[in-house]
């Protein structure tokens, strides 16, 4: 059981970035469970840093250091629906598609202070 578990966790940590018009975003997914976010959306840039866990279609990220957030609470188990091979989250005014990216390089900086 926990190696299925430990297995599905494993298929879910990689790259993420988003290519909507207009948004500039990305968020990693580690498979120790830490996950690092970066968003800039109109006046909007904010970075996000802290844990993650999945419970079926759905990711829960809780941030331990937030910079920049604008009009909306840091991540308390905000969700993240995964759809297919993206996963959608809901921020603003706006759903914000993330889909893997394999081919960029791992940020250096990863999960450090912000």
């Amino acid at each position: 059981m926990m190696l299925a578990l430990l297995l599905a966790l494993a298929d879910l940590t990689g790259f993420y970035a988003s290519s909507q018009t207009e948004v500039a975003a990305a968020i990693e997914l580690e498979a120790d469970g830490k996950f690092a976010y970066a968003l800039d959306y109109g006046a909007v840039s904010e970075v996000a840093e802290g844990s993650w866990t999945s419970e079926g279609t759905t990711i829960y990220l809780t941030s331990t250091r937030t910079d920049g957030v604008y009009k909306q609470a840091a991540f308390n188990r905000e969700p993240l629906t995964i759809d297919g091979g993206a996963l959608l989250l809901k921020r603003y005014d706006i759903v914000i598609r993330f889909n893997r990216d394999d081919s960029l390089p791992t940020p250096p900086n990863r999960n450090k202070k912000l």
